[in-house]
C-alpha cells in the first residue's frame, strides 16, 4: 500500500472512531441493550453467566465486555454508564476496518481503501457500533473467518486455518443466526468453484497448482472452532449443559423465523431502510451509493479483467456470498434492522471493488479525478447521515435504524422516580411497583439501584406502593381508587405506543414538591 493509500486508510480509521465514539451515551438504552446490560452485570459482579437457549443470544458480547470494564474505573455494575456499555461494540465496529488489511491482496490496495471509507461512514455500521447488542460482534467474527480463510487458501499456513476455525467458533458463540452466514459461505465456495470449472471448460487457462489442503489443517480448524464453542457455551467449564443448549436453541428461534413473533416484516424491509427511507419531515436516508458501486464491483468480477479487479475469483465469491446471505435474511419473515449488517458487509466490500473498477475503466486522468471526487462526496454524504442518525435523530422514528427505540422520556421518568425516592424515609429501599403487560425494559436496568421493586404483567390484588408505575393501557385510575391518597404525577412514553402513568403516595409527593426550587411570578 503506497503512502497515499496508507494516509487515506488511516483517515478512514480515525473517522470511524470519531463517528462511533462521540457522545456515545446520548441515546437511551434500547430494551435489548438493557437486557444485555443486566446479564453483563451478573457476570461482572458475581461471575455468573449461563446461556439461555430461549432468549438473549450467545455469550461473547458479555465476556468480551469484561476486558473493557477492567480497563475502566468501573468497580461494579451500579457505576456503569450507557457509554461504557457500548465501548465493546464500538471497538469491534472500528476493528472491522483493521481486518481489511488481511485481505488487501485480494481486494487490491485501492479497493481496500474505498471499502475502509465505506465501512467508516456507513450509517448502518456507525449506528449499530453504538449499540450494546450482539450484531456487530457477529459481523466482525464473520469477516475474521472470511479473511483468515482467504489467507489460508493463499498460503496454506496452519495458523490461518486455526484462525478461520476460531472465527467460526466465535460466530457460533455470538448469535444463533451465524448458521445463515456459514451457509452463505459454503454456497459461495461451491458456486465459485462451479463457475471456475465452467470457465476452464470454455477457455482453458494454465494456472499454477496449489498445494493440497492437508487433513491436519482441516482437523486443526475444526478443533479450534470446537474449543471456542465449548469454552464459551460452558461459561469456561462452569455450565456443562451449555453446549447442548446451544443446539436446542434452534427450536424456539425457528418458531420466530417462521412467523411466531411481533417482528414480522415484508421482504423489502431491509432494502427500504438501507436504500431509500424518507418519512415525513425527515431527510432522505440512503446508502444507495454503496449499493450501486457494489453492483459495479460484482459485475466487474464476472466480466472484468485483472487491470480493473485485483482478484476476480474473490470478487465472485463475495458476490455469491452477499446475494445468498441477503436472500436468506430477506426470505425469513422475522426481521430486525440490525440483521442487515451481515449482508451489508459484503455489499461494502463489493462497493470498494466497484469504486476501483469504475475509476480504472477510464483512462483520462481528469475523468478519473472527477470520479474519485464524486465518490468522495458520496462518502462525506454517508458520514453526514451517520452523524445525524447518531445524534439529532438518534431516538426518533424518523431514523431508519432506530427500531422500537426507547424514548428520551424514559430518562426523565427514571430521574423523577430517583428524585422522589431520595426524599422518602427509606430512600432506595422504598417499595416500588411496575405494572405493565408489555415489555418494561430497559427499566429493570435503569432502576437497578432500588432494592424493593416488584414487576407485574397484570394488576395485582394490591397495586399500591409509595411509587407505582402503571401501563396506560390498564386504565388503573389509582388516584380515584385511593380517594386521592395516591395521585398521578406524570404520563411518560417508554417507546413508541407504550405509555406509563406514574402514581405517587400523596404525602410523599408533597415532600418531593417541597424540595423543588420555587419560581417567582
Amino acid at each position: 500500500m503506497n503512502r497515499g493509500c496508507t494516509l487515506v486508510f488511516l483517515l478512514a480509521f480515525a473517522g470511524a472512531l470519531v463517528l462511533r465514539s462521540h457522545d456515545l451515551g446520548n441515546r437511551p438504552l434500547h430494551n435489548d441493550e438493557g437486557v444485555n446490560a443486566t446479564k453483563l452485570a451478573a457476570l461482572w459482579d458475581k461471575g455468573e453467566y449461563k446461556y439461555d437457549p430461549h432468549e438473549y443470544h450467545g455469550p461473547t458480547l458479555h465476556y468480551f465486555s469484561l476486558p473493557f470494564l477492567k480497563l475502566s474505573s468501573v468497580k461494579n455494575s451500579n457505576d456503569l454508564s450507557d457509554a461504557q456499555l457500548r465501548i465493546v461494540t464500538l471497538a469491534f465496529g472500528v476493528g472491522l476496518i483493521l481486518l481489511l488489511l488481511l485481505i488487501k491482496d485480494g481486494l487490491g490496495n485501492s479497493a481496500t481503501v474505498w471499502a475502509a471509507l465505506f465501512l467508516a461512514a456507513s450509517p448502518a455500521m456507525v449506528f449499530y457500533s453504538r449499540y450494546f447488542i450482539h450484531e456487530m460482534l457477529l459481523v466482525f467474527f464473520s469477516l475474521l473467518a472470511l479473511v483468515a480463510g482467504w489467507r489460508y487458501l493463499r498460503s496454506r499456513q496452519l495458523v490461518y486455518a486455526i484462525l478461520a476455525g476460531a472465527g467460526v467458533g466465535l460466530m457460533s458463540a455470538t448469535k444463533e443466526t451465524f448458521v445463515l452466514t456459514l451457509a452463505a459461505m459454503i454456497v459461495a465456495l461451491f458456486a465459485e468453484r462451479i463457475w471456475n470449472r465452467r470457465q476452464q471448460s470454455i477457455a482453458p487457462q494454465s494456472t499454477k497448482a496449489k498445494p493440497a489442503i492437508r487433513p491436519l489443517h482441516v482437523a486443526s480448524a475444526l478443533t479450534a472452532g470446537g474449543v471456542v464453542w465449548i469454552l464459551f457455551f460452558t461459561s469456561f467449564f462452569s455450565n456443562s449443559q451449555g453446549p447442548s443448549d446451544s443446539i436446542a436453541t434452534y427450536l424456539p428461534w425457528l418458531n420466530r423465523a417462521g412467523g411466531a413473533s411481533p417482528h414480522i416484516h415484508p421482504w423489502h424491509f431491509y432494502f427500504e431502510r438501507l436504500l431509500w427511507f424518507h418519512p415525513a419531515k425527515s431527510p432522505v436516508w440512503t446508502e444507495l451509493s454503496i449499493f450501486l458501486l457494489a453492483i459495479i464491483g460484482a459485475i466487474a468480477g464476472f466480466v472484468g479483467n485483472r487491470q480493473r479487479v485485483t482478484h476476480p475469483s474473490l470478487t465472485r465469491f463475495l458476490s455469491f456470498y452477499t446475494v445468498t446471505l441477503a436472500a436468506l435474511y430477506t426470505l425469513i419473515s422475522y426481521k430486525t434492522p440490525w440483521c442487515a449488517l451481515n449482508f451489508w458487509l459484503g455489499v461494502i466490500l463489493l462497493a470498494g471493488i466497484g469504486a476501483t473498477a469504475l475509476v480504472k475503466s477510464f483512462r483520462n486522468k481528469h475523468t478519473r479525478a472527477m470520479l474519485i471526487g464524486l465518490i468522495g462526496v458520496g462518502v462525506l454524504h454517508l458520514a453526514l447521515q451517520s452523524w445525524l442518525v447518531s445524534h439529532k435523530f438518534a431516538a426518533e422514528l424518523r431514523n431508519p435504524y432506530a427500531y422500537a427505540q426507547t424514548s428520551p422520556h424514559e430518562r426523565e421518568l427514571v430521574e423523577r422516580i430517583k428524585a422522589i425516592a431520595l426524599v422518602a424515609p427509606e430512600g432506595f429501599n422504598t417499595p416500588v411497583k411496575i405494572i405493565s403487560p408489555e415489555s418494561y425494559w430497559p427499566l429493570p436496568w435503569a432502576l437497578r439501584d432500588f432494592k424493593r421493586i416488584g414487576w407485574f404483567e397484570e394488576m395485582p390484588p394490591d397495586a399500591f406502593a409509595p411509587i407505582v408505575l402503571v401501563s396506560a393501557k390498564l386504565n388503573s385510575m389509582l388516584d380515584e381508587k385511593s380517594n386521592k391518597a395516591w395521585i398521578m404525577t406524570g404520563y411518560y412514553e417508554l417507546r413508541p405506543n407504550v405509555f406509563l402513568e406514574l402514581y405517587v403516595e400523596f404525602k410523599l409527593w408533597e415532600k418531593f414538591v417541597a424540595t423543588l426550587p420555587r419560581t417567582e411570578d
